[in-house]
């Protein structure tokens, strides 16, 4: 029997190339209510400050039907960009840190951070994780899942989500790499402070040893030892044989979770592994 997720949860994913929304899950698999390709249904999508994303939204909604319930929407990072916060001493209030955020922003991607919704645990005093998704994304999701009948329960960009949904697992020191489908968020740590946030971008998987060679590279720029642990969360590389580096460890945690068989759908998508995220935890 299909287990509606209606009043509970409603996934949305927003891939890098799809949007798709779960609204079912059962013993067979996980019911999708609708799919749609962003490049019929996104126009600017060439750029996130330039896409405008009210067609798709509508049009992902008016095909799941009348739904509703809380949407849990999860957002590659495709359209998300990361990047580490380090507040000064002294500083005087909440608008001073927004304004510092919204300033190494606009200086490490070259936007205007008036077009981004800029998020962090403004409450840290240290350097914090700052994250920013596209004002134009957030605003069609808030206005057209109003119009639909269904409360919009959370926006999460997808490392955000993963490092949420396994922070049991994690230690507070060495490498947290979060993998999505063109890009990996690596995260250093030691006794849980933050000393690097790093977004690498690719058009091709990285095998591990790439992997590494780009944290052994982030690690030496930052002036850091390299650490010995390494947590991979996400669609990460498969494991291999590391002869060189026999102190290194390597915890593979996104690799181990199965995701049930998608019910409309021919292949498990990033949107669909993303709807997932936010229907099931």
């Amino acid at each position: 029997m299909l287990r509606k997720l209606g009043k509970a949860r409603l996934g949305m994913g927003v891939g890098a190339g799809e949007m798709l929304i779960v609204d079912g899950i059962s013993s067979q698999g996980a019911h999708v209510s609708s799919m749609l390709p962003l490049r019929d249904y996104l126009p600017g999508a060439s750029s996130p400050e330039t896409a405008i994303w009210e067609p798709a939204v509508s049009t992902a909604l008016a095909q799941a039907g009348k739904i509703s319930g809380s949407l849990q929407v999860s957002v590659s990072d495709d359209w998300v960009r990361y990047w580490m916060v380090a507040p000064p001493a002294g500083l005087g209030s909440l608008a001073e840190l927004r304004a510092l955020a919204a300033n190494r922003f606009e200086q490490l991607f070259g936007a205007a951070a008036e077009s981004w919704q800029i998020e962090a645990d403004w409450r840290d005093d240290r350097a914090m994780l700052a994250c920013a998704l596209p004002k134009s994304l957030i605003t069609a999701l808030g206005e057209v899942s109003r119009q639909n009948g269904c409360t919009l329960g959370s926006i999460v960009p997808e490392a955000v989500r993963l490092i949420n949904r396994d922070a049991g697992s994690l230690s507070d020191d060495g490498w947290v790499c979060s993998f999505g489908s063109h890009s990996f968020l690596a995260i250093l740590r030691a006794e849980g402070r933050l000393l690097s946030a790093r977004q690498f971008r690719f058009d091709l998987l990285p095998t591990l040893p790439e992997v590494l060679a780009r944290l052994e590279t982030e690690a030496l720029r930052m002036g850091l030892d390299m650490p010995q642990s390494i947590f991979l969360l996400g669609d990460a590389p498969p494991m291999v044989e590391l002869p060189d580096r026999p102190q290194l460890r390597i915890v593979p945690i996104g690799r181990q979770l199965a995701l049930p068989t998608p019910i409309g759908l021919d292949r498990k998508t990033d949107a669909y592994r993303l709807a997932l995220y936010g229907a099931m935890n």
